[in-house]
């Protein structure tokens, strides 16, 4: 009898700064019909989801309520798992990124990345929006405010690690044109390619250093053995 083949899926994991929504729900319901469809057709299906437990808004949220973050996320994440499981959601694994062998791995790759050069420490600098956690250029902003929710935005400065996407760029660029199939449907390979990829890719801010509810993280870093300092330790929200 031959193998099985494997199909895995993932939703989106939900952000747990507040109680999950019908988005959240539509997310859920679409990846199970997909893995319920994979399975009749014989397919030995993974299905993940989850809840995404790291962040400023979270760390601000627990503050106000008077409860630790962890705490906190404990709390929404039940609530998301809760409805998952009254909707019959077939899913194999919901991971938590507070559970300890995920920030164990975590920790793990993102010193690998360090260490080869895809990860390196700048600052960001410019307007932030605390509710949506990003930053914007003056020029992005609509009438002052934040162009993604409207609320006020800040001015703001802060040290980062970034990831070197920029460095791929060419890469997958060739990889699509020789992997035609890689991406479906073509609309979404087009959107890529011709919005992302061709204007440019900007690198991408994996860590943060003004608060601290994320993925703490110990580096060694030889440059500052200049300075008297023999470790760095930041926080990785994810």
């Amino acid at each position: 009898m031959s193998e099985k083949k494997k199909f895995y899926i993932t939703t989106a994991i939900a952000y747990t700064s507040r109680k999950p929504h019908i988005g959240n729900a539509y997310d859920i319901v679409l990846a199970d019909m997909i893995a319920r469809y994979k399975r009749m057709m014989g397919f030995d299906v993974f299905l993940q989801t989850g809840s995404d437990e790291h962040g400023q808004k979270i760390e601000e949220y627990a503050n106000k309520a008077g409860i630790t973050p962890k705490e906190y996320v404990d709390g929404v994440s039940a609530q998301i798992k809760g409805v998952w499981d009254s909707l019959n959601t077939s899913y194999d694994k919901f991971i938590r990124t507070t559970d300890a062998d995920h920030e164990k791995v975590i920790q793990k790759i993102f010193k690998k990345l360090y260490d080869q050069g895809d990860i390196y420490k700048g600052h960001y600098e410019g307007k932030y929006c605390v509710p949506c956690e990003s930053f914007f250029t003056a020029s992005q902003l609509v009438d002052g405010k934040c162009p993604d929710c409207g609320r006020e935005v800040v001015d703001a400065k802060e040290e980062a690690y970034f990831l070197k996407l920029s460095k791929y760029q060419d890469k997958l660029l060739e990889y699509y044109e020789q992997n035609p199939d890689f991406i479906k449907p073509e609309s979404r390979k087009n959107e890529m390619i011709n919005n992302f990829l061709k204007p440019g890719l900007s690198d991408l801010c994996v860590s943060r250093t003004s608060f601290k509810w994320g993925i703490p993280f110990l580096l060694m870093i030889n440059m500052l053995y200049m300075y008297g300092l023999t470790l760095c330790q930041t926080t990785l929200p994810v």
